[in-house]
């Protein structure tokens, strides 16, 4: 069981409770959004779409799953996270030519979606096992 000494969101909970209520935050925050989207006019859309709200909550997510642990598993992600970003950096200017960053920026806020969801889906089979 994890909870924590100093207060905030998780004191007293349950790994399993606190899993839950993650899970049931982004849905609501993805509904809210994707209604609120709907709002708009198509021509007045951003390109960002709901999804990209995404990596924020699963970098604040995996900190409050995995901030007890005595392994540094949090630095660990955004280690990772950032030598892949210098990588696809680079390989993106090299490949293209140039580097245009309206068009980097979107494939890699989306690379970042799927690398920072895999490694809440990691850290939820983690904590759920210890």
């Amino acid at each position: 069981m994890l909870t924590t000494e100093t207060g905030g969101f998780t004191k007293g909970r349950t790994t399993v409770t606190q899993i839950i209520i993650q899970i049931i935050i982004l849905i609501a925050v993805l509904f809210i959004l994707r209604m609120f989207r709907g709002l708009i006019p198509k021509e007045r859309r951003p390109k960002l779409h709901p999804i990209d709200c995404l990596p924020l909550f699963s970098l604040w997510f995996i900190w409050q799953l995995s901030h007890t642990w005595t392994d540094p598993w949090f630095a660990t992600v955004v280690f990772i996270w950032m030598i892949i970003s210098i990588g696809i950096t680079l390989w993106w200017g090299l490949s293209k030519g140039e580097l245009l960053w309206n068009k980097f920026l979107l494939f890699y806020w989306r690379l970042t979606d799927i690398l920072l969801f895999l490694t809440y889906l990691l850290t939820v089979i983690r904590a759920l096992i210890n």
